[in-house]
């Protein structure tokens, strides 16, 4: 397997880490802390598994213990921050509350790219 190829397929399980940790593992308690931006305990369990999911990842993969550490504590952190941020903006600001209008969408999506973008980062660092 050639090294962009590697790339390739760390890129594509860190992001797949990242749908299973924002769709498919979050509960009920973190969707109500990040809808209602006052609970930050589920919102850092949330950033947590993440955490947990792309370590994980990264050590399948070869990448050292210190390696996986770094990349744990950077999506740790980051993921909190963003994620905690979105939430104060939607207590702010009523109509990113509101799915039937683009400011919400812009919003979503900006916070998916900065998630992604962290991953990228990741990469760059760790591997």
């Amino acid at each position: 397997m050639t090294e962009q190829h590697q790339l390739c397929l760390v890129l594509s399980t860190l992001l797949l880490c990242h749908y299973l940790g924002d769709f498919c593992l979050t509960t009920k308690s973190m969707i109500r802390a990040k809808s209602n931006g006052k609970e930050y305990f589920p919102i850092l369990l949330h950033a947590g598994v993440h955490a947990m999911l792309m370590a994980l990842a990264l050590a399948l993969f070869g990448v050292s213990f210190q390696g996986c550490a770094v990349a744990f504590l950077i999506e740790l952190v980051s993921h909190f921050i963003i994620d905690t941020a979105k939430s104060k903006l939607s207590i702010i600001y009523e109509v990113l509350r509101d799915n039937t209008h683009k400011p919400y969408w812009m919003v979503y999506g900006f916070d998916q790219l900065l998630h992604i973008l962290v991953v990228v980062a990741i990469i760059g660092l760790c591997l």
